[in-house]
């Protein structure tokens, strides 16, 4: 049975909104723009009401503000109608506008430009015009043009990550995830784990541990056992955590013994700090590894009596 992640149509309307949204990693180095945050206040009352939104934006300071605005307001809600987007990007011609831009841009702004576009509804371009940014030797230009075409056609999205000829790093799986955050990419996440391409295996257990899906259980134990690469064993073994399923099988026990020293300390702190029990970690770690967990998961306690005798 094929699960799809299909998110209902909600969008993020906070009081301070503006002030969250304008902290975004990728905005936050610039100086702070009034213009933008008009535009994103506008945005969001747009979104909200599909009211009409009195929007003066023909310069290229003006349109560079406004693409900014709609990237952040986007980035902060999903399944939201793309249609009064669409209107607004076309009246100001942003699609011609960005596309310029990315061409004429080199490095850390074109990585940018195309992050941004990849906000904007689709348009009638085709994957074409970007697959060679995918190719990019930076790799900030990789995965926002990634993004970017998985966005014009979302039907192509796993075989355009399968035909990747280099490997994600984690960084750009949580980029993708994100996309799947606003609704996106309705991508199934059963044929991601049962792939053969590393990539996909990937972010198929990142979906699992993002979306926190429990009946995936049976599918991770049997990658488990079945998988030679290590690092995506321990992604599995990290993702059962996630949903805090029992680890007490012989066969995670024998791929936790596999695990160098550094590894399995970095595991026992996860399992103490996602709540597993003393006899529970004892199954899988040395006497001294566990006496390590003991003081963890004892401070925890700790933490979660004084927060209580507080409030």
């Amino acid at each position: 049975m094929r699960i799809l992640l299909l998110l209902p149509p909600i969008i993020v309307l906070l009081p301070t909104l503006v002030i969250l949204i304008t902290s975004h990693r990728t905005i936050k180095r610039q100086r702070p723009s009034p213009l933008r945050e008009k535009y994103i206040t506008l945005i969001t009352r747009l979104l909200s009401r599909d009211e009409p939104i009195n929007i003066n934006a023909y310069s290229t300071r003006s349109r560079m503000a406004l693409a900014e605005a709609i990237y952040i307001v986007v980035s902060h809600t999903y399944g939201s109608d793309s249609a009064p987007l669409r209107r607004v990007a076309e009246q100001f011609h942003l699609y011609r506008f960005l596309m310029r831009r990315i061409r004429l841009s080199h490095g850390v702004q074109r990585a940018r430009l195309l992050m941004i576009m990849s906000a904007l509804p689709p348009y009638h371009y085709s994957t074409e015009h970007f697959a060679r940014y995918t190719h990019s030797q930076d790799s900030n230009i990789r995965i926002s043009a990634i993004c970017l075409t998985l966005t014009i056609n979302s039907t192509l999205a796993i075989r355009s990550i399968a035909m990747l000829e280099y490997t994600l790093s984690s960084y750009d799986i949580a980029r993708i995830v994100a996309l799947l955050r606003r609704g996106i990419l309705p991508i199934a996440y059963e044929p991601l784990l049962a792939s053969g391409n590393r990539n996909l295996r990937m972010l198929g257990l990142a979906i699992v541990r993002t979306f926190g899906i429990e009946i995936a259980e049976r599918r991770l134990h049997d990658l488990i056992l079945t998988e030679s690469d290590n690092a995506l064993v321990r992604e599995a073994i990290y993702t059962l955590a996630s949903l805090s399923r029992p680890l007490h099988h012989a066969r995670i026990r024998e791929k936790v013994d596999q695990m160098t020293a550094t590894e399995r300390k970095s595991l026992c702190r996860h399992l103490s700090a996602e709540g597993y029990s003393l006899p529970a970690v004892r199954r899988l770690f040395s006497e001294e590894e566990s006496n390590y967990a003991e003081i963890l998961i004892n401070s925890y306690k700790r933490t979660l009596v004084h927060t209580t005798t507080i409030a």
